[in-house]
């Protein structure tokens, strides 16, 4: 049922062109009235195009309310017609439609008197009528048929009426009988529009709901109402961007509008029901071209969408007239609460980050802990092992009061060591004296001279530290560095630089290979405890440097970014 309705409306939209009724109307104008002399400039499309240089158009007198002085003046026009027809009429009571320039200046009023007007003309910079009376010229008697169906008589001279082709210019001069020119009209013939453009737009008031196929019939009707629509060449040879913009491009729209948008038909040519093809895109869907007879409806379904309609002749298809429809989007499609939804999709997606990134920091910093907890257990057998060693050796030499002596100050330094395995960090007081303790304990079964140096600008009750990680290397400096050498001397340097935190152990002992691989369960053990502790903390790390050849063995553990919030 809607097919043969849209069908029944088409039909009807295409009677309009092919009346058969035929109005007589009056082209576009141009007119100086030079007191009881006018001056008409008939083609489909003249407009003013520039005044000439260092001239001064007659202008708008406030006071009279007419234009003055017209005389010893230059006027430049575009036009885009092929006809062009000069006349020139002392009829000037007659209702001239158009633009006017007027002069009211009554000391020019002997120029313009008709019996004495003179008149030239030049074609491309070639004279084709030389000064001759206007009165000589063929004369005109017309009766025009206005829009409105009113009618109006007159009559006058046609000095001249031609066909122009794109580019030939005109000049044309007017004198009193025998005197210098006093008014100079240039006029240049240009190419018309090659595209279709919007002539008539009708559309439908957005508080009145009503469908899309009332619209149409309604629209039809109207259309079928206008006296001037296709019944004329009124429109023929007007430039596409001369015509205003009732809709697209500039305008906002809105979801719902409905438009019936005529477009001006082919130059010269009927409108017919293929005399045009169109295409609306909507956003990127591109539709198909269909045919048209240049009276296209549009609905405007969607919010928040970029329609896009394409025109042509049919004959002409290289030159496509471009509207565009922008609807307003409904309040979830807007910038502002896609914003909205956006700050507060990547807050939530934030939010989930920090708790699975903070998840998994907590569950590695556990199994870090772990480790470590295992290195401990390494490590205090190890710390006992050495200490028996030590005992077994003060008894061997029987040295019973120096073993009973050592073995008291290793209970309460083992219960020291317990205490600190179960802590992440201690303070760097604590540290030094487990050192403190444990040197004063060798010192028993291998007298040996101890230096310990601070650095007085760190405070050793603030600065944490890892803790025993300094005292397995101590006990490799004594075992295995100084042991059985006379003047053996061991140094231990707390020192900062900038950020850093830095214990430098050094001995006077024999040394060793630092590339070969060590026996030893110490130096492994601090290295394995660096590198877990490096694995789970971003900014603060440890780092170990060794040197050591026949005149000793220096061990640096640089605590880095250790002091920075210090």
């Amino acid at each position: 049922m809607k097919k043969i309705f849209y069908l029944l409306l088409f039909i009807s939209s295409l009677s309009i062109a092919q009346s058969e009724e035929t109005i007589e109307h009056l082209p576009a104008n141009e007119y100086f009235i030079l007191n009881e002399t006018a001056v008409l400039f008939e083609n489909n499309f003249i407009i003013n195009k520039y005044i000439a240089p260092n001239e001064k158009r007659g202008g708008l007198n406030k006071e009279s309310g007419t234009f003055t002085d017209l005389s010893n003046k230059g006027y430049y026009f575009t036009v885009l017609g092929k006809k062009i027809r000069l006349k020139i009429t002392t009829d000037c009571n007659s209702l001239f439609v158009g633009y006017f320039h007027i002069d009211s200046l009554k000391a020019n009023n002997d120029l313009y008197r008709i019996e004495n007007l003179e008149i030239k003309i030049l074609k491309n910079n070639k004279t084709i009528i030389n000064w001759t009376f206007v009165t000589q010229s063929k004369k005109y008697n017309e009766r025009n048929v206005l829009y409105d169906g009113r009618d109006y008589f007159q009559k006058g001279y046609v000095p001249y009426e031609d066909s122009l082709i794109n580019g030939d210019k005109l000049v044309i001069l007017f004198r009193k009988k025998g005197q210098e020119s006093f008014l100079k009209l240039n006029l240049e013939k240009k190419e018309s529009a090659r595209k279709p453009f919007i002539i008539q737009t009708i559309s439908l008031d957005l508080n009145k709901p009503e469908s899309f196929e009332s619209f149409i019939q309604e629209s039809i009707e109207k259309l079928q109402k206008d006296r001037l629509l296709d019944k004329s060449n009124f429109y023929d040879d007007w430039p596409e961007d001369y015509f205003p913009r009732i809709i697209g491009n500039t305008n906002r729209h809105f979801k719902n509008e409905k438009f019936c948008l005529v477009f001006r038909k082919p130059n010269g040519k009927k409108r017919t029901h293929n005399s045009f093809e169109y295409r609306t895109s909507i956003n990127s869907k591109i539709g198909d071209w269909t045919k048209s007879n240049g009276i296209i409806f549009l609905e405007l379904k969607e919010s928040g969408a970029k329609y896009k309609l394409e025109v042509q002749y049919k004959d002409n298809p290289q030159y496509v007239a471009v509207y565009r429809f922008h609807t307003e989007p409904d309040w979830y499609q807007t910038l502002w609460f896609k914003i909205v939804i956006g700050m507060f999709s990547l807050l939530i997606f934030s939010v989930i980050y920090i708790f699975w990134i903070r998840k998994i920091a907590e569950r590695k910093r556990l199994e870090q802990k772990s480790k470590i907890k295992m290195l401990y257990a390494q490590l205090n057998p190890h710390f006992v092992f050495n200490a028996l060693g030590s005992i077994q050796g003060l008894l061997n030499d029987n040295q019973i009061e120096k073993a009973n002596q050592y073995l008291a100050g290793f209970g309460s330094l083992l219960r020291n060591t317990l205490i600190s395995s179960e802590k992440e960090m201690q303070s760097l007081e604590v540290e030094i004296k487990s050192i403190k303790n444990y040197i004063e304990l060798e010192q028993l079964r291998n007298p040996f001279l101890y230096r310990l140096t601070i650095d007085e600008k760190i405070d050793i009750h603030e600065v944490q530290t890892l803790p025993l990680l300094m005292q397995p290397l101590i006990e490799n400096a004594i075992k295995h560095g100084i042991s059985n050498k006379e003047n053996a001397e061991i140094t231990l340097t707390i020192s900062k630089k900038e950020d850093d935190l830095i214990f430098e152990i050094a001995d006077n002992g024999k040394g060793f290979d630092i590339l070969e691989e060590q026996k030893g369960f110490g130096l492994k053990l601090v290295k394995d405890r660096i590198t877990l502790f490096n694995q789970s903390s971003a900014k603060m790390k440890i780092d170990i440097k060794i040197q050591s050849d026949l005149s000793g063995t220096q061990i640096t553990v640089y605590y880095k970014n250790w002091l920075k919030n210090d």
